[in-house]
């Protein structure tokens, strides 16, 4: 189970803005931001969301496996400097061992974003575990197109379904001998409705790792994506923002492959997931959430203030892209080469065209809502943060699988295989933004993207170590976050004994 039984959690009144310091607002450098952690700070809410963008959030998960690089080495840094936790049974850090889900609170993500929220978040899975995956069914979902027609649907779904439901039952943790066929909400079996895991309005404090997946419904609401949650919310009148446009409540009741078939049905590449909730609701249909909101960071935003309230900011907020998209001709055709691009009719079907790439491009990329965190935030110098590859993977298409040459970073072998010059593409273009040492003004970074991960890396190493040095406060709290109701490795609070 996912929670101590029968027990009422102790009502803890939010705090107001603990994580916006006055310092920390006028340090442009985010240096103190990275540092400001406290025992009253230490569990406000930390936020990873994840664009869409079909293959190139293999992309994304070289940004995270560089992250996971940073944080084991500040780990190892404070243990050294400020010393091991007391009567903390985690001595030593792996990077090919670490768990994201143990920093993070919630985990957003779009299409291939919510793929990747799934595994990292429900499935509790390392980065290197996503990695080889993304590797191995690339060219089951990209590597054999069902058709070539216009507008006709490019791929076969059933690949996808029984990759995931594979995904499930190899990496499940909630119980032994899994078939796959997991509920994606935590607290949801074949008898019972959804319930709350613990990510209520009502102040409760126990709860394990969250992730959202965000979709589209046959609505007819054009401007309101749908989201797809392992915890039960509600909104509450009394804490939500004026300002706040509410989007679905509750905790739909699907399996873990059907949400990940509902984040990633993208239009002309994957059929439309059709769901039957029974006669009071019926049949809905889920369409990629790209649609609605390619980049989450705005949904978290809105959901976190739902959740605390119009005045309290999350401790992190950060946002990874799939890589931005060549906007240079962003909704006007480039000029036809030689006199023949002067004839009207020339003109106007080129000028057709190139609305048609915009709206592609708009699809694809999740740059406006960036634009409109960084602004909420007043800068990304404190809690927004967004990574996202500026060169390299401009034109990359989200279904792009090539095959050449690919070097195996476990073995070091370079050899031709499927998807190959895809892979490499996207780790030479990723690595090379991640090793930039300059800031971009253009983009207005405030520092270069190494530097960002470090101090990314920092806070939230500093959040862990705080939560764990603070957790006798409420054991039990400490011990569901870290999944420890759900691995069955919880202690017995009366004889110490860790019951399996």
């Amino acid at each position: 189970m996912l929670r101590p039984p029968n027990i009422d959690p102790p009502q803890r009144p939010l705090s107001i803005m603990t994580t916006a310091t006055s310092a920390s607002g006028q340090d442009k450098t985010g240096a103190t931001w990275a540092t400001a952690v406290t025992d009253e700070n230490a569990w406000e809410d930390l936020i990873l969301t994840l664009d869409g963008g079909g293959i190139r959030g293999y992309a994304s998960l070289l940004i995270l496996k560089r992250l996971v690089h940073e944080i084991v080495k500040c780990e190892r840094r404070l243990q050294e400097t400020e010393g091991p936790i007391k009567d903390s049974p985690r001595q030593s850090f792996n990077e090919d061992e670490l768990l994201l889900c143990h920093y993070f609170d919630y985990m957003y993500g779009t299409s291939t974003g919510g793929l990747i929220s799934v595994m990292l978040g429900r499935l509790r899975m390392t980065v290197p575990q996503c990695l080889e995956i993304y590797r191995q069914v690339g060219n089951d979902l990209f590597g054999h197109r069902r058709n070539v027609l216009p507008l006709a649907t490019k791929y076969r779904h059933k690949p996808l379904e029984k990759a995931v439901q594979r995904i499930v039952k190899e990496y499940c943790k909630h119980h032994e001998n899994c078939d796959g066929l997991d509920w994606h909400p935590w607290n949801v079996d074949e008898k019972d409705a959804p319930t709350s895991s613990s990510a209520s309005t009502t102040g409760e404090t126990y709860r394990i790792c969250q992730s959202i997946c965000l979709t589209a419904t046959r609505s007819g609401q054009l401007d309101e994506a749908y989201l797809l949650r392992t915890y039960d919310h509600r909104y509450d009148p009394e804490i939500c923002p004026i300002w706040l446009t509410p989007y679905n409540e509750g905790a739909d009741k699907l399996k873990i492959w059907q949400v990940t078939r509902a984040t990633s049905a993208a239009p002309f590449f994957f059929k439309m997931l059709e769901a039957d909730f029974g006669p009071q609701r019926g049949k809905v249909g889920f369409k990629d959430g790209g649609i609605r909101e390619n980049n989450p960071s705005y949904a978290a935003y809105s959901e976190h203030a739902s959740l605390r309230g119009d005045d309290h900011e999350p401790a992190l907020l950060l946002s990874v892209g799939t890589g931005r998209p060549d906007t240079s001709h962003d909704g006007f055709a480039a000029a036809w080469p030689g006199p023949f691009g002067k004839v009207p009719l020339v003109k106007q079907w080129s000028e057709k065209i190139a609305v048609f790439k915009n709206l592609l491009i708009k699809y694809t990329e999740g740059e406006d809502r960036h634009k409109m965190m960084r602004t909420i935030a007043k800068g990304e110098h404190r809690w927004y943060k967004r990574l996202n590859v500026n060169k390299g993977l401009e034109n990359m298409k989200m279904d792009h699988w090539e095959s050449g040459h690919w070097t195996d970073p476990s073995t070091g072998i370079k050899k031709v295989v499927p998807g190959g010059k895809s892979l490499t593409r996207m780790e030479e273009a990723t690595h090379a933004y991640l090793d930039r040492n300059e800031a971009d003004k253009t983009l207005l970074e405030y520092q270069p993207p190494k530097v960002v991960l470090q101090q990314v890396a920092e806070r939230l190493v500093r959040h862990r170590r705080a939560r764990e040095a603070t957790k006798h406060q409420d054991l039990k709290r400490w011990e569901t976050h870290m999944g420890q109701y759900l691995t069955g490795t919880r202690v017995d609070h009366e004889d110490g004994a860790v019951k399996k």
